[in-house]
């Protein structure tokens, strides 16, 4: 038989049938053990619940009876009282009298969450007998046990005290008709949430028969802003009311705001124009001229409809009276728009933590449109402060005790700390990235944190732990994962193995992993959509990529064989084409370079990242150069030398090698003059950086001297000549013009440093 640690272990991993089977056993020999007993009705409870959850019938009566057994061996056990009582007065209502009795007698214990649920069950049990005034009475002494009992957890203290007080305001209201009193209550649901649209519904209902616009108007908000299926549309009918009190020429500011609210969120139904809507917010704003609200809504109006001039005004004078985030992001988009600049930012506005995520996940958008563009740092700078200030809001509500959240679900909070994460991990906060997405993690478990968490370690060279991450993700992905979010995370684990120089694990998964490409594509790939097929062969790149980095231990042969073997099976492979046309640019099979750079083209189009497409035409520029095709090599080499960045070192390699291999071109061309440009630029960045000359560099100033003496400037031709002859004396090419021309002058500036 196994001891009772063994069995509550059983029990505590859902093993309810197994459970009861080795109790049944052990209670044959000890029938009057109370810990046996107790915990074989909790599992014949827990079985029973589990038949009504699959909508089947469940006879609670041997549970019920096991806690009676528990009871009449020991009077006073609090946890079989607890049982007892909620089967009877929840499930079976079989004796009400003894289920309140049992309250009774729990009222009296030193647990504090214990006297907790005997005043619940005690209240129900009222309810269903008629006595609401007990009920009522019941409820307002759960109200302040609960604030001491979550004194220190805030969230918890918001999700019960709105249930309860909802309860206890819908009482007043239905059966006692005590107005007053109901609304007394519902405005504490306003100040500690609910998680149902329809209780807020309900008290913008009862607050606008009763006259009180600015609850009314507030519930209404709430209710529009509750992220919860309507079937009914009742929110939408609230809406309407809403307009209908502004047609009877009610203008509260509160029942205004929920007007502009729900015109937004019911956008597509209501209908209106950004002329009807400006108008509408216009008309507020000369009401209520010192309200940042109708502000708002009337720069919403035409920000929406792309007329960010006319919109900024009104967003900066909203800022300016006390604003939103979403109207500071609104601000920032707006004023590039107009400007063509991102405006100072002096001051962000109070708001709760949820809008702003919202604020932060829509900046996200404006943010990927300028990807690339020379103010990409500081998008990053801005979309990292919007998650920030929803994270340290989010964090105040759920660990420091204090704030207001906007909603009490830790997933919100989790879902901000992973895009908080990822912004951080963009900006190379790398530490604190990980430090945000455990923490998120702990909160409520999705697998885009874990593959976020697990991006950020990868940052950090803490590969072991990524790859633990990245199984996570697997795990806790499984069915509902996509297939190209699957492929993607087994290239992550390839990768990190891969950095690890585990080879033999590296290749077995791998194959495996090619395997379950090459089943899915067999299986699903006729019905992807084009967007499809493209996403997924984007996400097998990380894959492909370890393959490369496991094909680089051998020969670059025997590696284009590999290559050629992926595209006979997926000729759309972008990624193979791209590690083709590297291996023939090693073999100088410079014919075959150019034709699979012009088939990645093709195949990956306009998503090909830039750093990809300087590599791209950097190959098969020098690859034209190599078989004598000078012009095309010269409109590559162009795009090389526009698209890289000075600031960076190896930019400037880059800028430095296509300036040379363009002043090449220029001379097979014979276009002189462009010629010495670009071969005075690739010296100075030689001579700038402190770059020992190499042969490329010394290429590149006869080609400098020959253009001098092409355009009749014979001085500076031969003076670049005595430089190069006085670094290398040798030099056949400098040496055999030397003979040709007459001596010169000496071009100082080409000295090396």
């Amino acid at each position: 038989m196994l001891d009772s640690g063994q069995l509550q272990s059983l029990y505590g991993q859902g093993n309810y049938q197994q459970c009861l089977e080795e109790l049944n056993l052990l209670l044959l020999f000890n029938p009057q053990d109370t810990a046996a007993l107790l915990l074989k009705g909790k599992c014949l409870y827990q079985i029973a619940v589990n038949e009504i959850q699959s909508g089947n019938e469940a006879d609670l009566t041997f549970a019920a009876s096991c806690f009676e057994e528990v009871l009449a061996l020991s009077p006073s056990h609090e946890e079989a009282m607890t049982f007892a009582a909620y089967i009877n007065i929840f499930i079976t209502q079989a004796d009400l009298p003894a289920a309140i009795s049992y309250c009774n007698r729990l009222l009296t214990s030193a647990d504090p969450m214990t006297r907790a649920n005997a005043l619940r069950y005690r209240q129900e049990a009222y309810s269903l007998t008629g006595e609401f005034d007990l009920v009522l009475k019941d409820l307002t002494t759960l109200a302040e046990l609960i604030k001491e009992i979550y004194k220190k957890n805030l969230p918890a203290l918001d999700q019960e005290s709105g249930d309860l007080y909802f309860r206890k305001g819908t009482i007043c209201l239905e059966k006692f008709a005590d107005h007053s009193k109901a609304l007394e209550a519902f405005r504490e649901v306003l100040k500690h949430g609910h998680m149902d649209f329809r209780a807020f519904c309900r008290i913008t209902e009862a607050a606008l028969n009763h006259g009180d616009y600015e609850t009314g108007g507030e519930a209404a908000v709430l209710a529009f802003f509750t992220d919860s299926p309507d079937p009914g549309n009742e929110r939408l009918a609230l809406y309407h009311q809403m307009e209908a009190f502004n047609r009877q020429g009610i203008h509260h500011p509160s029942l205004v705001k929920a007007m502009f609210t729900g015109q937004r969120i019911f956008a597509d139904v209501v209908g209106g124009d950004t002329t009807e809507l400006l108008s509408f917010a216009r008309q507020y704003v000369k009401m209520y001229p010192d309200w940042f609200w109708a502000w708002h809504y009337a720069g919403a109006a035409l920000y929406d409809a792309e007329n960010y001039e006319a919109a900024l005004p009104y967003l900066t004078k909203s800022l300016e009276l006390g604003g939103t985030a979403i109207g500071l992001q609104r601000f920032i988009e707006a004023a590039y728009h107009v400007n063509g600049e991102l405006p100072l930012i002096t001051k962000w506005p109070e708001d709760l933590p949820m809008f702003y995520y919202n604020a932060g996940v829509n900046f996200n958008e404006f943010e990927a449109s300028l990807t690339g563009t020379a103010i990409a740092p500081e998008l990053l700078k801005i979309r990292t402060t919007f998650y920030r200030m929803s994270y340290d809001g989010f964090y105040d509500y759920f660990y420091n005790n204090s704030g207001k959240a906007g909603f009490s679900e830790s997933h919100i909070f989790a879902m901000c700390c992973n895009n908080y994460g990822i912004a951080l991990t963009d900006g190379g906060a790398y530490e604190q990235a990980a430090d945000v997405h455990k923490l998120g993690y702990s909160l409520s478990p999705f697998w885009e944190q874990s593959q976020s968490l697990g991006t950020a370690l990868m940052r950090l060279e803490l590969y072991e732990e990524a790859i633990a991450a990245f199984n996570r993700a697997l795990s806790d992905g499984g069915q509902h994962m996509g297939f190209a979010d699957h492929i993607e995370l087994k290239g992550e684990i390839l990768t990190a193995l891969s950095n690890l120089g585990r080879t033999e694990e590296l290749t077995s998964l791998l194959q495996h992993t090619e395997e379950e490409y090459n089943n899915f594509i067999a299986e699903h790939g006729s019905g992807l959509s084009e967007e499809e097929r493209f996403i997924l062969s984007e996400r097998y790149i990380t894959v492909q990529n370890a393959r490369h980095d496991l094909l680089s231990g051998g020969s670059i042969e025997d590696a284009v064989k590999a290559w050629q073997e992926q595209l006979k099976k997926h000729p759309d492979d972008n990624s193979a084409w791209y590690m083709l046309m590297q291996n023939y640019f090693q073999l100088k099979d410079y014919h075959q370079c150019i034709a699979c750079a012009n088939n990645y083209l093709s195949v990956k189009a306009a998503a090909i990242k830039p750093e990809s497409m300087l590599k791209v035409h950097f190959m098969r520029g020098v690859s034209y150069l190599q078989i004598e095709k000078y012009g095309q090599a010269k409109a590559d080499l162009m795009m090389v030398l526009s698209g890289c960045d000075p600031a960076d070192e190896s930019g400037r390699a880059s800028i430095c090698d296509s300036g040379m291999h363009l002043a090449k071109c220029c001379a097979m061309l014979q276009q002189w003059e462009e010629c010495k440009n670009y071969a005075w630029d690739a010296i100075t960045c030689y001579n700038d950086n402190g770059w020992k000359w190499d042969e490329a560099c010394f290429a590149t100033a006869i080609h400098y001297a020959d253009a001098c003496m092409a355009t009749g400037e014979k001085q500076a031709a031969i003076g670049t000549l005595d430089v190069v002859l006085e670094m290398a004396p040798d030099n056949e090419a400098a040496l055999s013009r030397k003979k040709e021309w007459k001596p010169g002058g000496f071009f100082s500036f080409l000295k090396k440093k």
